[in-house]
């Protein structure tokens, strides 16, 4: 083989005035020469890829260099013949290729990677002939679709100047252990079917050398981090083997998770009574109205008074303290509108709108910059900060604002038409073990299936071992617990979507995890129909389109989105401009396993081309294969089991956003968190007016409605285990982000591919509020929002 050509020459850590740093140093020469049946990332069917190569100290801690080859456009079989020589040292440094397609739409996709060690590979001597050498194209994590091969020379170079010794070339070890060396006439593709878990067993299908529950994944920029399935959390940091010291950890962090469930509502439900406090004044009435100051419908014992500054109080006479606090509303006085009074001024620029935040902390001042921009002025320290003190205050962070859907009256809808059985015991007994939940409820539930009405009566959960009356904590921990294990993706039923680590999908696949899947799939309906039925959560969130499969809604394009970028940009792509010289047909490649199928879309499809006046037919198609017809027979089997507990058409009054806070609750939203984890974009900053609107606009929201904003924005309501500054988009880990976009005419657009808000650079508050509330109640139906 000739080697004539060489493209770069590396010389690392050598400094020819140091001779200590070059005595170890070897000169490698690579060659890539081709790759062979590489995986398609897309619909258009081909890759453009190129390979990109990194010098790595061989505990992966540093990327000395790298290089890239040409990219070759339109292949799966890519022919480079091109050649580097790198100076390294054998037992410090190791060689990297990963395999890209360059992306037509967005970030580029990864196609595989191989990793090779530098000790023992063999040398260039006069007359020996070193073969070229294939190696199979390996995944950076369980959830990368690969296959392929590379066709590689390496060799060392040696010559009179080196300090290069002679190698043991017949060492057997010319890769990296747990890699695979393919003989170059024989191409093999992994077999990975006789690792999958079965349920029940929680056997990892990967990442064997990491603790139980982890799993190591990379990042769209090839960053490595890992996903504790436990605690549905991430880090970058590699986590130790299993200990005593770790299972303590693991303990904690479920822990901490059923603190967080616990803390997950019903609005209906928990944010009964403050409805009911809220009913006693209306939204606009003020301490100043007559009503308040005559003292009206003040509990026994109680009396008011009016402070210097015009403030009102309240005195308790029975225990003989004093309190801003309204003891009819729950809710602290009003400030006066008076000017002058020091700590007390409420400036003409606020708009009267605002005042359901309630009064700022004692001593404080809002006053309004000559831009327009509000500041805040703390009287007790004398200092200014453009930060709005309340949000410091979890009373205000409560609900505030009252929602305007009606959610609260379908879900009392919804109770009155789940009559209680009659002629059936008082009580529900369900007695399982903490180490076998799972099993045992499956055991129980499915084994008094065939009386659907005795799982309607109370529940009573008794733990093995354990001495406890089940007043409803016992069920909630239960429910909670059972959902640990019910949506585990281990155990091959459920799996993470595309884009994130904590919003979940049917896995296709679950028939060769567990022949017993579909009975599962019928147990996890009636889970969720038996949770629905009294009044419990799941600890679990779905996509949307699982939601919209429940109410036998259309899946659109945009749900797409927040669940498989690749798919989506494709299909966007197709929609807005002429297919037609694509080369498509009407049909798909499914990967199965690592083998790769056609998929009709219709009958006959293979022969029908994608063109310009049948492209809607065709997204529509590739929308209900990768949503629906994957996953039927799975779906049909938990609607079943639901249905046995609550009728279908019952829930059909609830929207996909609805049904998700019917099932799965929502969380006590940290806005303070949430604003210290944002980022802006275009001319937007922290303290930009409309931005400083932006967020006086979510404290002053009640927690359902903080929700459905961020369900707009994210595609869904769960906020992850350590906060806002774990969020994830398509990229890997994504922060939520504003941007300056539109005019004053548009509604706000989300994009929750990039956990993005589209935010028009409005004129004045109120105009931003009812703009943004539209927007998150009716979405799809404004041309603003996209």
């Amino acid at each position: 083989m000739s080697m004539d050509r060489i493209n770069s020459i590396r010389f690392y850590g050598y400094s020819p005035q140091n001779e200590q740093d070059g005595h170890n140093l070897k000169r490698l020469r690579l060659k890539v020469i081709s790759g062979h049946q590489l995986a398609k990332k897309d619909i258009f069917g081909a890759s453009d890829p190129y390979v990109r190569i990194d010098v790595n100290t061989v505990n992966g801690d540093e990327t000395i260099d790298s290089v890239l080859t040409r990219t070759k456009k339109k292949t799966l079989n890519p022919a480079w013949n091109e050649e580097f020589v790198f100076l390294v040292r054998p037992s410090e440094h190791k060689l990297v290729l990963q395999v890209f397609d360059e992306n037509r739409l967005t970030r580029d996709d990864f196609l595989g990677m191989v990793e090779l060690t530098l000790l023992n590979l063999p040398r260039e001597i006069d007359g020996r002939t070193i073969p070229t050498k294939q190696y199979i194209l390996r995944p950076r994590s369980a959830r990368s679709r690969v296959r392929g091969y590379l066709e590689l020379y390496h060799a060392y170079l040696v010559d009179d100047d080196s300090s290069i010794h002679d190698t043991d070339e017949s060492h057997s070890s010319d890769v990296e252990p747990g890699w695979e060396l393919v003989d170059q006439n024989q191409h093999r593709t992994p077999d990975i079917a006789g690792s999958l878990p079965n349920p029940g067993h929680g056997q990892n299908c990967d990442n064997s050398s990491l603790p139980p529950g982890w799993e190591e994944r990379q990042d769209a920029n090839g960053r490595t981090y890992y996903v504790n399935h436990v605690a549905r959390s991430t880090q970058w940091d590699r986590p130790t083997d299993s200990s005593s010291e770790d299972r303590s950890v693991n303990q904690a962090t479920i822990e901490n998770a059923a603190t967080e469930f616990q803390r997950r509502f019903h609005i209906s439900v928990d944010e009964a009574d403050s409805a009911r406090r809220r009913s006693f004044m209306s939204p606009h009435q003020s301490s100043d109205d007559p009503s308040i100051m005559s003292g009206e419908g003040l509990p026994e014992g109680w009396g008011l008074q009016i402070a210097p500054n015009g403030r009102v109080f309240f005195i308790d006479h029975n225990t003989k303290v004093t309190t801003w606090i309204d003891p009819r509303t729950g809710r602290a006085s009003s400030m006066p509108h008076q000017v002058g009074t020091v700590g007390y001024i409420r400036t003409s620029a606020v708009p009267d709108s605002d005042g359901d935040l309630g009064p700022l902390p004692e001593g404080w001042e809002e006053r309004t910059h000559t831009d327009g921009r509000i500041f805040f002025i703390d009287h007790n320290t004398r200092n200014t900060q453009w930060e709005d003190p309340r949000l410091a205050n979890p009373q205000i962070a409560g609900p505030a604002v009252p929602y305007s859907r009606d959610y609260k009256r379908k879900y009392e809808y919804l109770k009155s038409q789940l009559k209680k059985p009659n002629n059936v015991p008082n009580k529900f007994e369900i007695k399982v073990r903490r180490n076998a939940i799972l099993e045992d409820s499956y055991r129980i539930i499915s084994n008094n299936a065939s009386r659907p009405d005795l799982l309607k009566t109370k529940l009573w959960v008794e733990f093995e071992g354990e001495v406890g009356l089940d007043y409803g904590g016992l069920a909630r921990e239960w429910f909670f617990l059972l959902s640990k294990e019910m949506f585990n993706p281990y155990y091959g039923l459920f799996e993470y979507s595309a884009m994130d680590n904590y919003t979940l999908q049917i896995n296709p696949l679950s028939g060769l995890c567990n022949e017993e899947h579909l009975n599962y799939f019928k147990f996890i309906g009636r889970i969720a129909g038996l949770a629905v039925y009294h009044g419990k959560l799941l600890d679990a969130f779905f996509i949307r389109p699982f939601y919209k499969m429940m109410l036998g809604k259309p899946i659109e394009l945009k749900d797409m989105e927040s669940v498989d970028s690749e798919y989506y940009n494709s299909l966007l792509w197709i929609k807005e401009n002429d297919p037609s010289e694509l080369g498509l047909t009407f049909s798909v490649d499914e990967d199965s396993l690592g083998h790769m199928c056609q998929r009709e879309l219709k009958p006959n499809g293979a022969n029908l081309a994608l063109a310009e006046e049948n492209k809607d037919e065709y997204i529509r198609l590739v929308i209900e294969w990768r949503f629906v017809s994957r996953v039927q027979e799975q779906m049909n089997a938990f609607l079943e089991g639901f249905n046995t507990l609550v009728p279908l058409n019952f829930i059909k009054i609830f929207d996909e956003n609805e049904l998700e806070l019917l099932m799965c609750g929502i969380q006590n939203i940290d806005v303070k968190d949430w604003k210290h984890n944002t980022i802006y974009k275009g001319d937007y900053h922290a303290n930009h007016i409309t931005i400083q609107w932006f967020w006086r606009v979510v404290l002053s929201f009640n927690n359902e409605m903080r929700s459905r904003l961020l369900q707009f924005v994210t595609g869904t309501s769960r906020v992850p285990m350590n906060g806002f500054k774990e969020l994830y988009g398509s990229n890997g880990p994504q922060m939520f982000t504003i941007e300056k976009w539109g005019t004053v005419e548009n509604y706000p657009r989300a994009h929750t591919c990039f956990n993005r808000l589209d935010l028009p650079p409005y004129e004045s508050f109120q105009d931003l509020k009812e703009k943004l509330v539209k927007a998150i109640e009716g979405s799809q139906g404004f041309a603003g929002v996209d």
